[in-house]
């Protein structure tokens, strides 16, 4: 069967350099890659809810609720005043 597709252009050409670097028709490859994305798309269970174990890490009251670079950002700093006090 005949279709036409609107492709982003770098979608297209990443298409088309892969199709080249492995000797392939367009149309093969574009099908190969649909059903490998349609199959793993089936493969998820979206009613699956994973479990995830928190454990007590003792951080201080000041530091909960902030990411981890500003929480790193912030223990740097505190060990680069330690430092330069001693």
């Amino acid at each position: 069967m005949r279709t036409t597709l609107n492709i982003n252009d770098a979608l297209l050409e990443d298409l088309k350099s892969k199709a080249r670097s492995e000797n392939l028709p367009m149309t093969q490859l574009v099908e190969r890659t649909l059903r490998r994305g349609l199959s793993a798309g089936s493969i998820a269970d979206p009613a699956y809810q994973a479990q995830v174990r928190t454990y007590e890490v003792g951080i201080k009251p000041a530091y909960q609720g902030i990411s981890m670079n500003q929480l790193y950002d912030q223990l740097e700093s505190e060990n680069t005043l330690k430092v330069t006090e001693e």
